[in-house]
């Protein structure tokens, strides 16, 4: 039986194909960004770990760009990135963007007239990322891709070669999403026609192609409205539900709720209360009234606490501030623990 040495061989590879190496030898990021809500992140394992496509989907105001917007502002703040926004939907506005936190004077922005196709914003990405330095953090962003056009015809046969330079899109941008680069881009959710039973939707923008090569898929789905009782119920912004509808880093179908408010954006803590409602650690007061947001009363260690007091709550009970995503508590633990108290 002849000798053989796993490492010579890797060197070898390495002279023809560069990133070779040894599954031992792999060290994974371990770099994250914030979505902008904790709840959110917690459901993420953390985050969004660099390195990574995203698909973020959801009907219209749902809160898509907002939390895109915020992603984008979070990694310019971590790591100084370089921003590249795709803005196939014309709603990039400097005023929004900086009120969110975005370096506008770090982010390149492409507007609808320059990317029509998706050909064409293959190629504008293409020709920025080659331009940026390796050692650059780059977060990319494209809003959306149900909007890219192709031709003056609206055929089945023209939404097949949609699809088509769509996965030719990811094909060639994949290779530039190293560990100092996020991918991030919205996808519109439409109903499905016919459909009676079971989930009518689907997402609008150009087939499969964007549940393939994300490796996070959150879908946005509006809730109950939020109104300003004290400006005659003005409407203030909307309850949301995200879904991790896939993660590679961890499990999937978990699902949180926070508050998507117009004019200010994303709260962080909004929704963080309920995700300890939902793991069964917090007892609300009424559970049909506060699943339907009508109510905001929980229990907690023989006391009543409001949810949107949550940072007062987190200050005087910090062991509710959970880093990771919360056990679900079993209800003996709960009696054990009242027990105790």
């Amino acid at each position: 039986m002849t000798d053989f040495d796993i490492n010579k061989l890797v060197k070898k590879l390495k002279k023809e194909y560069g990133t070779v190496a040894l599954a031992s030898d792999e060290v994974e990021t371990k770099e994250y960004i914030s979505t902008g809500n904790k709840a959110l992140d917690l459901a993420l394992d953390g985050g969004i770990n660099l390195g990574k496509v995203v698909e973020m989907s959801g009907f219209s105001q749902s809160g898509k760009t907002t939390l895109i917007q915020i992603m984008l502002a979070d990694m310019q703040k971590k790591y100084n990135a370089v921003g590249i926004w795709l803005d196939r939907e014309n709603a990039f506005t400097k005023d929004r963007a900086e009120f969110l936190g975005i370096n506008t004077k770090e982010t390149f922005v492409f507007r609808p007239m320059d990317i029509p196709t998706v050909i064409d914003a293959t190629i504008a990405l293409e020709n920025t990322l080659k331009n940026i330095p390796a050692d650059k953090y780059v977060f990319i962003g494209i809003d959306s891709l149900a909007s890219f056009d192709d031709t003056a015809k609206t055929d089945k046969a023209v939404m097949g070669r949609t699809a088509g330079q769509l996965h030719r899109l990811f094909r060639r941008i994949l290779p530039y999403v190293t560990d100092k680069t996020i991918f991030v881009f919205a996808n519109q959710r439409t109903y499905k026609p016919g459909v009676l039973f079971g989930d009518n939707t689907t997402t609008a923008g150009g087939g499969e192609s964007g549940k393939y090569y994300s490796h996070y898929r959150i879908q946005l789905d509006q809730g109950k409205e939020i109104k300003d009782v004290k400006r005659d119920n003005e409407v203030m912004g909307n309850w949301m539900r995200a879904i991790v509808e896939k993660t590679r880093s961890g499990p999937s179908r978990r699902k949180i709720y926070f508050q998507h408010l117009f004019k200010d954006g994303v709260y962080y803590l909004s929704g963080y209360i309920r995700l300890l409602v939902d793991r069964n650690i917090l007892q609300p007061k009424n559970k049909a009234e506060f699943k339907a947001f009508k109510q905001e009363t929980i229990l907690y260690k023989g006391k009543k606490l409001i949810e949107s007091n949550v940072e007062k709550i987190l200050e005087d009970f910090p062991e509710l501030n959970f880093d990771v995503y919360p056990e679900y508590k079993l209800d003996e633990e709960i009696v054990s623990d009242s027990e105790k108290d």
